[in-house]
C-alpha cells in the first residue's frame, strides 16, 4: 500500500520540541535542523514540501524560502503568550506573505491533527466563485457578513469589508457558525472555522481584507465506540490470532517512514514465554535487521489495530517478531460500511453548488446512513459541510432524489506511476432525509454483499418457508401447529405478504442454495424503537457447520441497526435448549454494559380457552383499564427499580405517543398492533398491572405479540395472589373477545402456580436479552468469534470420532 510522500523540514532550537514535531509527522520524510541558517543550506540541497519554523525573524526567513522553495507550505510555531512573536507574524502577514500558524502549546495529538489539516489544504485545488456567494459567521459573538472569493475542500478565501479591524482576524482566530448562502439557499455550514491569514487588498478604489480560513473535517458520529488500548498479553495475542484466522492483511513499516507498508505473509502466532512470537515472510525491501523496531497494523471489524514490536530474527526463511506489548484500537465508525456487489450498483448525480459542474459517480461504499464516491481533487471541490441535492440511481433502475451533507473528504492513496495530475479523493456523505426506497435498497445491497446466498423472505411463498421450518424441526408452535395447514396457513400467508411490503416493520431473511431453502430468520419491530430477532430455523445435518445460523442471526441484528429509529435489539431463547442457552448467556455476560442492556427470564404459559375452568370472579379484586395516572406510576416504578432499558425499549413511559405511532404504522400496512393495560388497585396506588399485547396473528409464530406479562408492585401484600388471578382472568377474557383460541402469559416464576390454577400449562422458561444499538459492533465481534472458536472444535471432535473406524478398516 502506497502513502503519498511529503518532504518536511523542521526548524526549531529546542531539541525536545523538534522531536515532538517529528513524531507528529511520522507519515512523512522528515529532516530536522536547529537554526534558520542550517535550514537555508538544507533547502538548497533538497526542496521541502512543508517547512515548520519558529516565529523569530519570520520575514527574513520567508525571503530565503521564497528563493529556495517557493512552492513550500510554511508553518510558524508560536505560543499565544509570545506577544513579540505574534506581532512579528502580524507584520509579516501585512507585507503580503502567506503562511500558517500552530500554537506551540498544543499536545502531540492536537499538533498531528493541525498539521494534517494544513497538508490537506495544500493537496486539493481551489475554484474561483462568481459574485453572489454570501458568507455569514460569528466573530467573538458579533455577526459578520462577507463574500467568498475562492473555495477549496478544507478552506476558503473571504472578502471582508475594510472597516473591520485587521487585528480582529489574527491567524488562529475562530469563526463560529459559518454558513455560505447562494440565492437564499444554504449550500455549506461548518460549526467552526479558523483564520489562516489576513491581507489588505487595494483594487482601484476598492479596499478590503482577504481572509484565508480553514476548517476541520466533521467529527465522528456520537454513537461510535471510544478508542481504547489492549494492554493484556492474552488480549493482544487473541486479537492477532483472530485477524490471522480471518486471513486479514497484517502490515509492517519502519518507525521513521510510512511511505511504504510491507505485508507479513504466511503469518503465524507461536506461544513463547508470556508474550509470544509472530512469524512470517516479508519482502526484502523492508529496511530492518535484528533488534530494529517496526510498527505493526491491521484492520478488523471496522477497527484499526496498531502496535510496536521488534525484529528478533531476519533470514531467508522469514522473520520473527516479538508480540506487541499493547495494541491501540482506533474505532473507524459506529456502523459498518460495505462495498456493493456487481448486482447492486448505485450511481449518484448532482450539480456542484460551487463550480456548477454536473457530476456523475459510481458509489464506492455504503452504510445505513450514507455513502461515499470518488472525486478528482485537481478540478472538483466539495468542502466538508456542503449540502448537495443529489439523485441516486438504485440497482433496480429507479431514481430517487435525496439531500446529503458532505461529512468527510479523504485522500485515496494511488501508485506513483499513475498520472500525477490526478488527485483521487473519497467524498463521504450522510443522507439528511432518508427516503424509504433508498433505505430498502441499501439494506438489500448489504445483505447481498455480506451473504450472497441470503435473500429477502418476501420473494418466497410462505408454504415453502413453513415446510422448511417443519423439516428443520422448529416445533414450538403452540397456536400454529404443524399438521393443520388448512387452518393455519391462510392466515399466516396473508400476514407474511403484508409484512413483506412494510419492510420497516419486519423483514425475513432466507438462506438457500440452488435447490432448496436451508435457513430462515425474521426481524420484527416489536415496539416503536425495538427490533426483535426471531424464527431462527436451520436445516439439520452437516450444513450447520457452514455457520448458517451465525450468518442469519448477525444479519438480522445488523438489519435492525440499519434503521435509524431502532434503538434496541432483542432476541429470546428457551433455556432448556442447551446450545442457544450457552450462546445467549455467554454473550449477555461478556457484553453486560453500564445500563445499556437488560436480561429477563420468564415462563411461557398457554391456556386453551375452550377448556377454561369456571371461576367465581366475585371473590377477586376488581380490575379496571389503566389511565394516564397509571402510566405515570408505571414509569416511576420502573425508574426506581433501575429498569430503564425495559422502560425505553417497551414504550412504557407515561407518554403514550410512541405506542400510538407504532399502531398507526401497522394500520397503514394493513396489520394490527396495540397494547392494553389492566390494573388492580392496592392501598395506595396500583397493586399489580397486566400489560396485554395484541396483534395480527403470525407477526410472531409463538405469538409473543399476543401475550401478557405482569408487573407486581408489592409481593408482600396479602392479596397479591388474588390480584394476579384477577388480572389473569381479565386477560383470558380479552383473548376470547378477540376470537383467539388460547391465552398466553409470559410471567415470573412466582406467578406460575397462580396461572396453572386457572388452566394454564407451562411451556418452558425463556430468556430475553435486550441491548442498545451502540453495542451492536461489539456484539457482532463477540458473536463471530464465538462461532470461529466452536467450528474448529467441532471439526476436531468429528475427526477424533472417525479415527477408530478408519483404524478398524485399515486392519
Amino acid at each position: 500500500m502506497s502513502v503519498p510522500t511529503h518532504e518536511v523540514l523542521i526548524v526549531h532550537p529546542n531539541e525536545m520540541r523538534r522531536n515532538a514535531l517529528r513524531v507528529a509527522l511520522g507519515a512523512h520524510r522528515v529532516s530536522v535542523v536547529g537554526s534558520q541558517l542550517e535550514a537555508t543550506r538544507r533547502m538548497e540541497a533538497s526542496v521541502p514540501t512543508l517547512i515548520i519554523a519558529p516565529a523569530d525573524n519570520a520575514r527574513r526567513f520567508l525571503r530565503h524560502v521564497d528563493r529556495a522553495a517557493p512552492e513550500a507550505v510554511c508553518v510558524f510555531v508560536c505560543a499565544r503568550s509570545d506577544q513579540h512573536g505574534l506581532e512579528e507574524l502580524v507584520e509579516t502577514a501585512a507585507e503580503g506573505h502567506v503562511f500558517s500558524t500552530v500554537d506551540d502549546a498544543l499536545t502531540e495529538g492536537e499538533l498531528r491533527t493541525r498539521l494534517r489539516d494544513i497538508l490537506q489544504l495544500r493537496a486539493s485545488t481551489r475554484v474561483s466563485l462568481d459574485a453572489g456567494m454570501r458568507v455569514d459567521f460569528m466573530l467573538r459573538g458579533q455577526p459578520f457578513t462577507a463574500e467568498c472569493q475562492d473555495l477549496g475542500h478544507f478552506g476558503a478565501a473571504l472578502q471582508v469589508p475594510m472597516d473591520a479591524s485587521l487585528a480582529a482576524f489574527l491567524p488562529g482566530t475562530p469563526l463560529d457558525s459559518l454558513s455560505m448562502v447562494r440565492d437564499g439557499r444554504p449550500v455549506l455550514h461548518v460549526g467552526r472555522a479558523y483564520v489562516r491569514h489576513a491581507t489588505p487588498i487595494q483594487q482601484g478604489t476598492r479596499a478590503f481584507l482577504r481572509v484565508g480560513i480553514s476548517w476541520r473535517p466533521a467529527s465522528d458520529e456520537a454513537t461510535a465506540a471510544p478508542p481504547r488500548t489492549l494492554r493484556d498479553a492474552v488480549a493482544v495475542q487473541a486479537a492477532l490470532r483472530k485477524a490471522l484466522r480471518r486471513e486479514l492483511p497484517v502490515w509492517l513499516h519502519p518507525p521513521d517512514s510510512q511511505t511504504v507498508h510491507f505485508r507479513l505473509e504466511s503469518a503465524t502466532v507461536e506461544a513463547s514465554d508470556e508474550r509470544g512470537l509472530l512469524r512470517g515472510q516479508v519482502s526484502q525491501g523492508l529496511p530492518a535487521s535484528v533488534g530494529e523496531v517496526v510498527h505493526l497494523s491491521f484492520e478488523m471489524g471496522g477497527q484499526r489495530y496498531r502496535g510496536v514490536t521488534s525484529m528478533l530474527h531476519v533470514g531467508h526463511d522469514g522473520v520473527v517478531l516479538g508480540m506487541p506489548r499493547s495494541l491501540a484500537v482506533e474505532n473507524r465508525r459506529g456502523q459498518q460500511r460495505f462495498r456493493p456487489s456487481a448486482q447492486h450498483r448505485f450511481l449518484v448525480r448532482f450539480t456542484s453548488p460551487f463550480s456548477g459542474q454536473r457530476i456523475t459517480r459510481a458509489v464506492l461504499d455504503l452504510g445505513a446512513r450514507g455513502f461515499a464516491f470518488p472525486i478528482d481533487a485537481s478540478c472538483e471541490v466539495l468542502p466538508v459541510g456542503s449540502h448537495l441535492d443529489t439523485t441516486l440511481l438504485l440497482p433496480d433502475g429507479s431514481e430517487v432524489a435525496c439531500r446529503v451533507e458532505v461529512r468527510s473528504v479523504d485522500v485515496v492513496p494511488f501508485e506513483s506511476r499513475q498520472d500525477q495530475r490526478l488527485r483521487p479523493y473519497r467524498c463521504g456523505v450522510r443522507i439528511l432525509d432518508m427516503p424509504r426506497a433508498v433505505r430498502d435498497a441499501i439494506v438489500d445491497a448489504f445483505v447481498s454483499a455480506r451473504a450472497p446466498q441470503v435473500r429477502d423472505g418476501a420473494v418466497f411463498r410462505f408454504p415453502d418457508l413453513w415446510r422448511m421450518m417443519e423439516d428443520a424441526r422448529y416445533t414450538f408452535h403452540p397456536d400454529h401447529p404443524f399438521g393443520e395447514e388448512s387452518r393455519v396457513l391462510p392466515v399466516l400467508e396473508v400476514t407474511h405478504e403484508l409484512l413483506g411490503r412494510a419492510r420497516e416493520l419486519g423483514r425475513s431473511l432466507v438462506f438457500s442454495d440452488a435447490h432448496r431453502l436451508l435457513g430462515h430468520v425474521n426481524g420484527l419491530r416489536m415496539y416503536s424503537s425495538t427490533w426483535l430477532v426471531q424464527h431462527l430455523a436451520v436445516m439439520p445435518g452437516f450444513r450447520r457447520s457452514e455457520q448458517i445460523s451465525s450468518e442469519l442471526t448477525s444479519l438480522a441484528v445488523e438489519v435492525g441497526e440499519a434503521m435509524e429509529d431502532v434503538e434496541f435489539i432483542r432476541y429470546m431463547w428457551r433455556t432448556d435448549n442447551r446450545w442457544p442457552h450457552r450462546l445467549g448467556t455467554w454473550l449477555a455476560r461478556v457484553l453486560e454494559g453500564q445500563g445499556l442492556c437488560h436480561l429477563r427470564q420468564f415462563h411461557y404459559l398457554r391456556a386453551d380457552l375452550a377448556l377454561m375452568p369456571a371461576v367465581d370472579a366475585r371473590t377477586l379484586p376488581a380490575v379496571r383499564d389503566a389511565g394516564p395516572e397509571d402510566r405515570q406510576w408505571l414509569e416511576s416504578y420502573l425508574r426506581r427499580r433501575g429498569e430503564l432499558v425495559r422502560l425505553l425499549s417497551e414504550d412504557l413511559r407515561a407518554d403514550p405517543g410512541p405506542e400510538g405511532a407504532l399502531g398507526e404504522r401497522f394500520r397503514a400496512a394493513g396489520l394490527h398492533r396495540e397494547r392494553r393495560m389492566f390494573v388492580v388497585d392496592g392501598d395506595a396506588g396500583p397493586l399489580a398491572l397486566a400489560l396485554q399485547d395484541e396483534a395480527t396473528p403470525g407477526l410472531s409464530l409463538i405469538e409473543v405479540t399476543n401475550g401478557f406479562n405482569l408487573v407486581v408492585a408489592d409481593r408482600e401484600h396479602p392479596r397479591v395472589k388474588d390480584a394476579v388471578a384477577a388480572l389473569t382472568l381479565r386477560c383470558m377474557a380479552h383473548a376470547g373477545e378477540r376470537g383467539r383460541r388460547s391465552a398466553l402469559g409470559m410471567v415470573d416464576a412466582l406467578d406460575v402456580p397462580t396461572l396453572c390454577e386457572r388452566g394454564f400449562v407451562d411451556q418452558g422458561r425463556f430468556s430475553e436479552w435486550t441491548f442498545h444499538r451502540s453495542m451492536v459492533r461489539r456484539w457482532c465481534e463477540a458473536w463471530r468469534s464465538l462461532f470461529e472458536r466452536q467450528l474448529p472444535m467441532r471439526r476436531t471432535k468429528l475427526r477424533a470420532a472417525s479415527a477408530p473406524a478408519q483404524n478398524q478398516e485399515a486392519r
